[in-house]
């Protein structure tokens, strides 16, 4: 045999086999492609504000007991990651989609009913702020998560730190940056139409009494993000502030009067502020002499504080009008 054909036989020898692997691939024996396993996730660990939880994946069954968190799901996009959640008195109109008995009440902030929540079989419970002291309690049945901040360490630094811990258990993140984008570009526009040469004071009324709100307050951005100065400088930063007179509100004559009515943010009936505010003595201020009295949206600026969509509506509702 001489060397040409040689070559051209084994050729052919090698040719038939390959051919012959191809068709035996292609056979009924072997699995789709599709019907591989899929490899696992890495384990999420979240750190959050009593510790750490770890997840096997993101979040699909979620029970909400803290309205700021549930604002932040839903600019997210994960709404229908949801199963139960927190209702009191009154939803805040913003969260209306939520109104729907899909999303299974699970008792209030500060009561909720722990049987209701296991019924829900959920993977993941976020608490914070009203519902914090709950966690420890909560963590030993469910994974949960606490979003709480303080106020006093930035209003931006704490709503990105709930953001980026909600978008990491949910597996969000590049949508959260999105959001904090959003919160930052309000940020930057309400700081440069804040009248930083004016003082304002901010009021809470609650049963037709008003208390001070001071700069280290859920409410005090107007004065540590926006630069507007405070009209009294030694407010304790009390859940519901210091009690205030008329008197002594006519006596600081604030330049901006910031006012929130609590009643109406929980549902509770009572005097309008509005009404708790008409009076001769709160006339003699700037404030109301030249309507610059800011009533600000009390579902949003007591109920929902840190939700990632809802902090933007904050800042653009704090300068409006001035």
């Amino acid at each position: 045999m001489n060397l040409m054909n040689f070559i051209t036989r084994s050729l052919g020898a090698l040719t038939a086999g390959l051919l012959a692997l191809g068709l035996a691939a292609c056979g009924g024996t072997a699995a789709p492609a599709d019907d591989a396993p899929a490899t696992n996730s890495e384990p999420i660990v979240l750190q959050h504000a009593q510790g750490e939880t770890t997840i096997d994946a993101p979040a699909q069954r979620i029970v909400v007991l803290d309205l700021g968190a549930l604002d932040t799901l839903a600019a997210l996009g994960v709404a229908d990651s949801v199963v139960g959640i927190t209702r009191g008195n009154v939803l805040p109109e913003s969260l209306s989609q939520f109104d729907d008995e899909k999303f299974a009440p699970v008792g209030s902030v500060k009561e909720p009913d722990l049987e209701a929540v296991a019924a829900l079989d959920p993977d993941l419970v976020i608490a914070g702020f009203r519902s914090a002291a709950l966690v420890e309690e909560l963590s030993k049945n469910f994974k949960t998560i606490d979003v709480t901040f303080d106020y006093a360490d930035g209003f931006y630094e704490g709503i990105e730190f709930s953001t980026h811990l909600i978008a990491k258990a949910v597996g969000k993140e590049a949508e959260a940056e999105v959001q904090l984008k959003e919160v930052a570009d309000a940020m930057a526009t309400a700081k440069e139409q804040a009248p930083t040469d004016k003082t304002a004071l901010i009021l809470m009324t609650s049963g037709g009494k008003v208390s001070a709100q001071g700069a280290d307050s859920r409410f005090g951005l107007v004065h540590t993000e926006l630069g507007i100065q405070p009209a009294i400088s030694d407010v304790e930063a009390e859940a519901h502030g210091d009690a205030i007179s008329f008197e002594a509100i006519s006596e600081t004559n604030p330049d901006i009067l910031y006012v929130v009515d609590r009643d109406a943010a929980i549902g509770q009936d009572g005097e309008a502020a509005e009404q708790v505010l008409d009076n001769e003595l709160v006339a003699t201020t700037n404030a109301w002499k030249n309507d610059k009295v800011v009533y600000l949206d009390g579902g949003r600026w007591y109920i929902m504080i840190h939700g990632v969509d809802n902090a933007v509506e904050m800042l653009n509702e704090a300068t409006r009008g001035l």
